[in-house]
Formats: C-alpha cells, structure tokens, sequence
C-alpha cells in the first residue's frame, strides 16, 4: 500500500476535481474558456498602448485611457472567444460527439490538475517563510514533478 503525505492528498483532490470539472464541462469549452482568459490578457497587455492613443479624447491623458483600452480590448477578444465556444459547442452536440467531448475534457482536466500542482510545489520550494523541503520529501507526487523544477526556476528567474 502506498503511503500517501498530506501534500498528496491535497494534490489528488486538485486533479481529481479539476478531472470530474473538464469532464463535466467538456473539453472544447474547457479549453476554449482558458484560451478566451489567456487571449484576451495578451492582446489587452499587447495592444492596450495602440488603443489607449485613441481613447484619450475622451478620457484624457490619464491612466483611465490605459485602464479603459485595456478593459475594453479583453472584453472584446473574450466575448470573441466565448461566441465561438458556443457555435463549436453546438456543432459538437450536433454531431453527438458529446462523449468524446467529455473523455477529451477528463484528460484536459487531469493535465491542469498537475500543472495546478506542479505550480504549488513550485511556490512551495520558492517561497521564504518556512522550510518546505520535509513537506515535500514526504509526497510522493512532488518526486516526480521536482525533476522539472530548475527549468521552471531558470524561466523564472530569467
């Protein structure tokens, strides 16, 4: 019987619950709610600048014309995203693939589940208040992901 620590358990429940969310939702709006997120910051982070330019007539020079172009930009690009979530959300009920959907979601869901821990281990050997290096000798799981752990900290810290 495998000895499971406390930070494995917590990890276990991270993916087992992300697993049954993706696999409840699917995968095509699963991944494409995390792409609308992930698009819709980079473009606003990218092009708030450009857009800004154009909203300061009517906000002024302030830092309002760069808030309000960013906002806007995110929306945009989500709302993009999410409309087409829907279409591809009912082109796949459409064509009863529905249970491919969720089989595709499950696995996307356990991926995020150890990417979510992977991250926390992570935090977890950077973080200065206390030592984690027992917690993390103790889970099993942790051993696995520490092997990738310099490639994180040298993409880091740059």
């Amino acid at each position: 019987m495998v000895d499971l620590s406390g930070l494995d358990i917590v990890f276990l429940i991270i993916i087992v619950f992300l697993a049954l969310r993706a696999a409840f939702r699917g995968f095509v709006r699963e991944c494409l709610s995390m792409a609308a997120v992930i698009l819709g910051i980079g473009v606003a982070v990218i092009f708030s600048g450009v857009v800004a330019v154009y909203v300061q007539p009517w906000t002024g020079s302030g830092a309002w014309s760069q808030v309000l172009s960013f906002l806007g930009l995110f929306l945009l690009v989500y709302l993009v995203v999410k409309i087409f979530e829907s279409a591809l959300d009912r082109l796949v009920e459409k064509i009863h693939l529905e249970s491919l959907d969720r089989a595709l979601g499950f696995f996307l869901g356990i991926a995020e589940g150890i990417l979510v821990s992977f991250v926390l281990v992570l935090i977890l050997q950077l973080q200065p208040v206390f030592d984690a290096r027992a917690i993390i000798a103790e889970s099993l799981m942790a051993q696995f992901l520490l092997p990738l752990l310099p490639y994180a900290e040298r993409l880091i810290s740059g």
